[in-house]
């Protein structure tokens, strides 16, 4: 793949907002060869955009109905990233990028496995230090070939130079290592009935956006993929938070038909709302 910086962002895609915190208005601009899209503009000051309560990945400390839901579905999730992880790592240890509040981290040191995290949020860590769990401000902490397995679910399409982060991992993954990434898929059922109020997007935190192709564009130099794996209940929180976002009559309601809809047709059209998508380093 070209380095990001190469690639010709000419084709509008979207206008939209901000709608979770500013309101301001952004525009999202595709790549014709990978389809990879990128947010425009891209404020140099991100930092703002994450403070709020309601910031569910850096804050578990809500009690809201919609927080409690998250926090269940969350718990399911959990179960299944550890269940997923432990099939590719027997020995070696796991890094998590992106950790939030340290709760995968947890969950796979409950399991035996030995894993460490990295977190840029200085508030996540706190609250993940308050467990007992102890995350690492930067990716400088970790030598190079020490992990067997890194895992990224929802992380990605934060960072704002993929290619860069793409070789750092490639530095950390021993030979033939596995790579885990789970990642909005601008393609579904949801993202297509909600256009610019899809959640997926969440400008400007998200700074890219994947589908399929671009995801295989982006790392199939170096990484085999192995197999993709839709994540159920990402749908319906994906879908509640849009219709929210819409300002629909009964947004739970809704949300909860459109995850569903969305989902069944994923069964069709192996578009789902999320895919994980595990990959094998080549070399």
């Amino acid at each position: 793949m070209k380095q990001l910086m190469d690639l010709n962002f000419s084709k509008h895609f979207l206008t939209l907002n901000d709608y979770f915190l500013t309101q301001e208005e952004f525009e999202l601009y595709r790549d014709p060869h990978t389809e990879l899209i990128k947010t425009i503009p891209q404020p140099k000051e991100l930092d703002k955009y994450y403070e709020s309560k309601d910031y569910l990945s850096h804050d578990d400390s809500s009690t809201s109905f919609f927080a409690q839901c998250y926090n269940f579905a969350k718990g399911l999730n959990l179960k299944s990233k550890t269940s997923l992880i432990k099939k590719f790592t027997l020995t070696g240890r796991v890094l998590d990028i992106g950790a939030g509040v340290g709760d995968l981290i947890g969950a796979l040191q409950d399991c035996g496995i030995e894993s460490v995290g990295f977190e840029p949020s200085e508030k996540a860590r706190q609250v993940a230090l308050e467990k007992g769990i102890d995350l690492k401000p930067t990716l400088e902490h970790f030598e190079i070939n020490s992990f067997e397995l890194i895992s990224m679910y929802h992380v990605l399409e934060h960072v704002p130079d993929v290619e860069k982060q793409k070789e750092k991992i490639l530095q950390l993954l021993q030979p033939k290592g596995v790579l885990i990434l789970a990642l909005p898929n601008y393609e579904s059922y949801d993202a297509k009935f909600y256009g610019k109020y899809w959640a997926g997007y969440d400008v400007p935190r998200h700074l890219f956006h994947f589908n399929k192709k671009a995801v295989r564009s982006l790392f199939e130099k170096d990484f085999e993929i192995i197999k993709m794996k839709p994540m159920w209940l990402d749908s319906f929180y994906v879908s509640i938070l849009s219709s929210r976002y819409k300002k629909s009559p009964f947004p739970f309601l809704l949300g909860m038909f459109i995850g569903l809809l969305s989902n069944l047709t994923a069964i069709v059209t192996k578009e789902p709302s999320s895919i994980t998508y595990i990959l094998k380093k080549r070399f």
